[in-house]
């Protein structure tokens, strides 16, 4: 079953991805504003993400006499987006096309190059032990 998220969705994990903390329905309302998210929105959305098992509860915080659900993220975005290319078919093999595909044209900076040779690296060796 694809897991991919639609616009609203993306918004949400955007969020949760970014800010790296647990935040409640109330405190995304706050964050997204009013004029294009609502109460319900925000629920529909974190009951659709939760199903898809791309959120997780992880406690409660109260409000005046009620309590909130804390949310954060169950996959991280590299977790959520590797998952979707296996589901397209991408096997071991095309890694390292990929990742030549990935980088592309884009011109590196040394610090970039240095960067990612050392997490290739890092994979080679994890993959040699």
């Amino acid at each position: 079953m694809k897991k991919e998220m639609n616009a609203r969705e993306k918004e949400v994990m955007k969020l949760l991805w970014d800010s790296n903390e647990e935040l409640t329905s109330n405190e995304m309302l706050d964050i997204f504003g009013s004029e294009k998210w609502n109460k319900l929105s925000v629920s529909r959305t974190l009951n659709s993400l939760e199903k898809k098992g791309l959120l997780k509860i992880t406690g409660f915080k109260q409000y005046n006499t009620q309590y909130a659900r804390k949310f954060t993220y169950a996959m991280t975005k590299e977790e959520y987006n590797a998952k979707l290319l296996i589901e397209d078919g991408m096997d071991v093999k095309s890694f390292a096309d990929f990742t030549c595909a990935f980088i592309g044209d884009k011109v590196l900076s040394d610090k970039e190059k240095a960067e990612l040779v050392k997490s290739l690296e890092a994979i080679i060796e994890k993959l040699k032990n």
